[in-house]
């Protein structure tokens, strides 16, 4: 049987990469986000994975109002991105690894035993929502992966608890994997993020703002109820136009059983958005099972 092994929550800030590329010339705040990618790197690499299962939104880069699946597994032969506009306007890599189909497949058919209606997709593109964490966090490309894209911008928006639900209900499938697997879950979304709105940059004068604040506690205290009650895309919309991307964080912490992590790391400072990271190891993720 299958087992997953590690549970890590990214960032996928376009301009990452591109800031990065310039190594000691980079902000220091931006260095320090840099410096957190790499520490889960070496957790993610101490592992062991044999597969990656990547959970995160499309940015009306392929799905849009007249077509919006609300969870979509990707099940082509391979996970290639970006698009071409995240390459020149952000300067975020290509990523191209395998698709590990077989338990894409599983998931979609085990999924329908359980009354989860996944959508599926053979024509995807990977946008920097997968791009951005994988390169940083297993930039050799070897390793398949198992896209499971979001949709956390096109109202309606499945709430916090239906995303929570929904990771708990993903390890439990992945477990029941007939095969020896040892499998790894990235969840990459936001904190607060106003992107194309008037408070896109707030951040500037207020890195650290109250939810954002309230948000860190509450996980790092395991104060789930209170995460799944506040997180609809309503009050997450209310915090700023991309925060609803914090929903793919609460898929992770369902995947724990709400545990709280073992390695956490924030970022908020007046050169970009505020970053966080996460990590529970396989103690920590295997406890997702005690605590549902």
């Amino acid at each position: 049987m299958s087992s997953v092994v590690q549970v890590l929550c990214a960032p996928h800030d376009p301009t990452l990469p591109g800031m990065a590329a310039r190594g000691p010339e980079a902000p220091e705040p931006v260095q320090r986000s840099i410096g957190h990618f790499a520490a889960l790197r070496e957790r993610l690499a101490a592992s062991r994975p044999d597969v990656l299962v990547v959970v995160s939104g499309d940015h009306f880069n392929q799905w849009f109002y007249d077509n919006m699946p609300t969870f979509c597994i990707g099940k082509a032969a391979r996970a290639r991105g970006p698009f071409p506009h995240e390459e020149e306007l952000f300067g975020v890599g290509r990523y191209d690894a395998a698709l590990e189909g077989d338990v894409a497949r599983h998931l979609l058919r085990t999924g329908l035993t359980r009354g989860i209606d996944f959508s599926y997709s053979d024509d995807f593109t990977l946008d920097h929502g997968f791009t951005v964490p994988l390169t940083f966090l297993r930039p050799e490309e070897d390793l398949p992966v198992v896209p499971i894209f979001t949709n956390v911008m096109a109202p309606p928006v499945a709430t916090g608890r239906r995303f929570y639900d929904l990771g708990a209900a993903v390890v439990e499938m992945v477990e029941a994997h007939p095969a020896d697997l040892r499998v790894a879950i990235i969840a990459s979304g936001h904190l607060s993020n106003g992107i194309g709105s008037p408070r896109m940059a707030d951040f500037v004068k207020q890195p650290d703002n109250p939810w954002d604040v309230q948000t860190w506690d509450r996980i790092l205290q395991g104060q789930t109820e209170d995460l799944i009650a506040e997180t609809t895309y309503e009050s997450l919309a209310a915090v700023g136009t991309g925060t609803p991307g914090f929903l793919d964080y609460m898929f992770a912490l369902g995947a724990v059983g709400g545990s709280t992590p073992d390695f956490a790391e924030k970022v908020a400072s007046p050169v970009a958005p505020p970053t966080g990271f996460l990590a529970w190891d396989a103690a920590g993720a295997q406890s997702a099972e005690v605590s549902r």
